[in-house]
């Protein structure tokens, strides 16, 4: 047993099997007052990890958990006389524990602990009775108390579809909602959520009321945007983007509105927008829309000023995270060229998906956080994730809309895997739970956890905020050369290696907006190498060797078999070897539901961390040569051959 003490108390305790217990000084508020010698750690603000000095004066340092609890080699560390090191602080303030914590993690799709109200918030004046195509409209008529909005102007952006007897125009459009609002006296974060393209005779909104008692329930204000008004029209996606943005918009008003039932409740600083389908492209335009005092809606027409003065904006939010749920791509292009997400960006997808069948959100997702060939080192605005979810279709994320394309999940599977990756999300980055973060990087946690089926095939994809490139891609198609300004030479002459475009249109085993490397093999011992000289690499604490790969539809490969291989990391003078697969597996690429029966091939994150080699004796601060090397028959067979593609080679965090 190793203990951490304050006088003759157990602060901290490790057991001999490497889990961590947390005595008295472990608080879910913010820091009491500290004396001199005592140790928190704390989950508000950012979790943090606090030693008072002998003069009261607090140094704070950011607390995160090392993947796979495993511990690296340096900085200071605790020792247990016979285990070894069992938890460790790094200069930098990085604080890493081995074993498991022994207040787990709940499951994210339970229920919390706060009550919760049920609100419609609407303009006033509304009078959906005069159509029958609109009768499921009619709650809107009534908002509840307190709870009224106002009209925008969104004639620059969209016009509404014609037929369907709608009681306003595109020049005084409503602001309209399904709310759920934590009790208590806040403030809370806010998330809202907003729908795509759909039958106009039938109110989208509902359809995310499963996400809103969940959010709600932990103490997270949540909306769903009625933006029907505009289904049935095409390219009406930057009016999308305006509508959400307005209505985060509302919550500002009412935060600073004296009386309201909001008042003071709403935690701007903590804002997370999603959308689905149509109203998941949306969402990337409203992230880019927010930064700006202007916005030219199309080509050779005027400036719309998003600054106040004729009604829309001013924006400028703290969007925290925005998730798209089977987004479109480019239904709608900004003038400068097609939108680039730059804050925190999470898309969810199926692989059965009857309606944005061909991925096509993909794209965005490669266009985020991109890299800057100029600055190559310069760290990323924030992070990006990616879930594929094999046998999801498009509309079952939707309560209220009705089962599209073949898929082999049933709606209670597809509504829980949402639960568990909203609320993931959303406790993880507005409630500063950051170990539910762990999520996005490590799909395979959700089903050790037994949160999610294992029978439900998941590939994910995470880039973080903190990465160096080792080799991108995108400067060149030399084979032999690693992405600046990485000092090495790349060693392909063993092995079937070919640099290209990922993007081989809609009808295409790959549909991305990138390029990467493919590499063919048909015996064993095939490699490809990457030779780094004296200094090539940055001299910072990044913890983890990261790539993304993915088998081709390639004959090399066998369907629905996962693929295998080895990485080796040397120093120069050690080595050490891993089999991917104990990292994640790659399987075959899923089928999806369309008549050419073409299927998609999307890409797996490995994330390895670096002491797994170190463990071994590399020094990891100085490596010198990374090798994938093709000696692993597949998964069930004693066949050595396939084809995979890589993308994104990178030292992480």
């Amino acid at each position: 047993m190793f203990r951490i003490k304050k006088g003759s108390q157990d602060v901290i305790t490790i057991s001999d099997t490497g889990d961590l217990a947390f005595a008295g000084y472990y608080q879910e508020g913010g820091f009491r007052q500290l004396q001199a010698g005592d140790l928190a750690i704390t989950r508000s603000a950012v979790p943090k990890l606090a030693v008072a000095g002998s003069a009261g004066r607090e140094a704070q340092f950011e607390k995160r958990l090392f993947e796979r609890a495993i511990l690296p080699r340096q900085g200071l560390q605790f020792k247990h006389q016979t285990l070894g090191v069992q938890a460790e602080l790094h200069p930098d303030g990085d604080f890493y524990l081995k074993g498991k914590i022994t207040n787990a993690l709940a499951n994210p799709a339970l229920p919390g602990s706060f009550s919760f109200s049920q609100v419609v918030y609407a303009a006033p004046g509304l009078n959906y009775s005069t159509s029958p195509a609109l009768s499921q409209y009619v709650v809107f008529q009534t908002p509840t108390a307190g709870y009224q909005t106002r009209r925008i102007d969104i004639s620059d952006f969209a016009d509404l579809p014609s037929g369907f007897g709608w009681p306003f125009t595109a020049a005084n459009a409503p602001i309209n909602g399904l709310l759920r609002v934590p009790q208590g006296s806040g403030p809370f974060p806010l998330c809202l959520i907003v729908h795509g393209n759909h039958s106009p005779q039938e109110n989208s909104t509902p359809g995310y009321v499963y996400l809103l008692d969940l959010l709600a329930s932990h103490g997270i204000i949540a909306g769903s945007i009625d933006c029907n008004f505009l289904n049935a029209n095409w390219g009406e996606n930057d009016a999308r983007a305006i509508v959400h943005l307005e209505h985060v918009k509302q919550f500002r008003i009412w935060n600073q509105q004296s009386g309201h039932p909001l008042f003071g409740k709403v935690d701007l600083s903590n804002v997370m927008i999603a959308g689905h389908s149509r109203g998941g492209e949306g969402i990337g335009h409203a992230s880019y829309f927010n930064r700006l005092d202007s916005v030219v809606p199309d080509p050779g027409d005027p400036a719309v000023p998003l600054d106040g003065s004729r009604g829309l904006g001013p924006y400028h939010f703290n969007l925290k995270v925005a998730v798209a749920i089977a987004p479109t791509e480019n239904q709608y292009q900004p003038v400068g060229g097609r939108v680039v997400v730059q804050d925190n960006y999470v898309i969810l997808h199926g692989s059965r998906d009857g309606d944005v069948w061909d991925f096509q959100g993909y794209q965005t997702y490669d266009r985020s956080q991109p890299i800057n060939l100029g600055t190559p080192t310069r760290e990323a605005e924030g992070f990006k994730a990616l879930l594929w979810i094999y046998g999801a279709n498009h509309n079952f994320f939707n309560s209220v809309w009705a089962q599209d394309g073949n898929p082999f999940l049933s709606r209670s599977e597809q509504e829980n895997i949402a639960k568990v990756y909203f609320s993931a999300i959303a406790q993880g980055i507005l409630l500063r739970r950051s170990q539910y973060l762990n999520l996005l990087k490590d799909c395979q946690l959700s089903q050790k956890q037994g949160w999610i089926p294992s029978t439900v095939r998941l590939v994910n994809q995470y880039q973080d905020q903190q990465r160096f490139f080792i080799a991108h891609f995108e400067e060149d198609t030399s084979l032999t050369t690693p992405s600046p300004p990485v000092n090495g030479s790349i060693d392909a002459s063993n092995i079937t290696a070919l640099e290209l475009s990922f993007n081989q249109g809609a009808g295409g085993n790959l549909y991305q907006q990138t390029k990467g490397l493919k590499l063919d093999w048909d015996t064993s011992g095939k490699r490809y190498v990457i030779n780094i000289n004296s200094g090539g690499l940055p001299n910072r604490k990044l913890h983890v060797l990261a790539f993304r790969a993915g088998q081709s539809n390639d004959a090399k490969n066998l369907i629905d078999r996962f693929q295998n291989f080895t990485v080796i990391v040397t120093d120069g003078t050690l080595s050490s070897s891993l089999k991917v697969a104990s990292i994640a597996p790659l399987p075959y690429p899923s089928d999806i539901n369309y008549p050419s029966g073409m299927r998609r091939s999307v890409m797996q994150t490995l994330r390895i961390p670096l002491s797994l080699f170190a463990d071994q004796g590399v020094n990891v601060q100085n490596i010198r040569q990374i090798i994938f090397l093709f000696d692993e028959p597949i998964v069930g067979t004693t066949t050595c051959r396939g084809s995979l593609y890589f993308d994104d080679i990178q030292l992480s965090h």
